[in-house]
């Protein structure tokens, strides 16, 4: 499935995040996905910083052709209501810590990506992107960081998403334990409004949930085939680095330079996720599920459920009650009278697809082949 009219329109709305950063990889080198567009919102970072670090990640992954075609949006830089927050315990002060290679923030290339697209709407841009597609053709929002562009899209512009916009595939909630509350899922927790807005809207909704992103570990064995991968024995280019795993005394050896940034970028992520949620193995890269799902939805298994955002709570805010045993059917009217209309993904019906099991080997795979991909044209191995 490598012809462009075979591929699916995506747009990628995130906060990078190393984890959106492994996403933008996904989406630039799947042959499956056709990345339109890439806007940034607030969320593990200030919008400042989110929307640098997209296009950081852009011109490091992509192609030239990609890199021209593709604009970077700044969107949303607070949530609907709440006050916002950032995540430095886990991202670095800037989203991307512990980072090696990738462009700087100031690089005159970021600011110039930036410059092209400074005052316009994201929301806009994702509206514009869905009218310019065919007759036969549908976009597909992707939303890996808080929900609040993607709630301002489908509010703004209900009948577009009506005609134009074929599902929403978003990286957020859990059933059960969350990740920074007790109950709360982060993408939720930070604008939990917004993602009440978007589940309620009358729209296919995909989720990719914390009890699946937690299965996506990416461990040791992955490491050594991103630093390997493509290596001969009288390789002259190799790339000396030292992650947070590995002792100093022994540095381990990166085949190119994205090789090495992709290996800093997992390997901070790693630490983090060791120090703050005892995660032995590996971190979790949660968000490229949802590039990974429309590539290749084979190898996950999913369910739909009734799926509401606690608003309220004291100490429940932006948890995701999933209705796992259908306590609410008789309510779901919209869902009753036609499962398969638009309105019974709203307000009155199952309004999330929840992935909830994925062959993690092919997922890797899947990984393995898009930092091949990248390796022939980033800029990064030209340098």
């Amino acid at each position: 499935m490598t012809a462009t009219n075979a591929k699916i329109p995506v747009w990628l709305d995130c906060d990078p995040g190393h984890d959106d950063a492994v996403a933008i990889l996904m989406a630039l080198h799947l042959p499956q996905i056709d990345l339109l567009g890439i806007s940034a919102v607030h969320g593990n970072a200030s919008l400042h910083n989110t929307v640098r670090n997209a296009a950081r990640c852009l011109l490091a992954f992509g192609s030239t052709e990609q890199i021209e075609r593709i604009q970077v949006y700044a969107g949303a830089s607070e949530p609907l209501i709440r006050m916002s927050r950032v995540d430095n315990e886990i991202h670095g002060e800037d989203g991307l810590g512990g980072v090696e290679g990738l462009p700087d923030a100031s690089d005159p290339a970021v600011l110039a990506k930036l410059e092209a697209t400074r005052g316009q709407s994201a929301v806009l841009a994702i509206a514009d992107a869905a009218r310019a597609l065919p007759k036969d053709k549908k976009l597909v929002l992707v939303a890996t960081g808080s929900f609040t562009n993607a709630a301002l899209f489908v509010s703004l512009f209900p009948d577009l998403v009506r005609d134009k916009v074929d599902k929403v595939v978003v990286m957020g909630g859990a059933e059960g334990r969350g990740n920074r509350s007790p109950t709360a899922e982060y993408n939720i927790l930070t604008d939990p409004h917004a993602a009440s807005i978007l589940l309620n809207h009358e729209i296919s909704v995909i989720m990719a949930p914390l009890n699946i992103t937690h299965t996506a570990i990416f461990r040791s064995h992955d490491n050594e085939t991103l630093l390997h991968a493509g290596q001969t024995p009288d390789a002259d280019s190799l790339v000396n680095s030292t992650p947070a795993t590995t002792s100093s005394s022994h540095p381990v050896k990166a085949h190119t330079p994205l090789r090495h940034t992709l290996h800093t970028l997992l390997n901070f992520f790693a630490a983090t996720y060791k120090h703050v949620f005892d995660f032995d193995e590996g971190p979790p890269v949660h968000d490229a599920l949802c590039i990974a799902y429309l590539a290749r939805p084979e190898i996950f298994r999913s369910k739909r459920y009734r799926v509401d955002v606690e608003l309220e709570g004291t100490y429940t805010q932006g948890t995701t009650v999933v209705d796992l045993y259908d306590y609410r059917k008789d309510e779901l009217k919209d869902w009753l009278e036609d499962s398969e209309s638009r309105k019974s993904w709203g307000k009155l019906g199952k309004n999330a697809e929840l992935l909830e099991e994925l062959d993690v080997v092919e997922f890797w795979s899947m990984f393995q082949q898009c930092v091949d991909s990248a390796d022939k044209v980033s800029s990064l191995n030209r340098s």
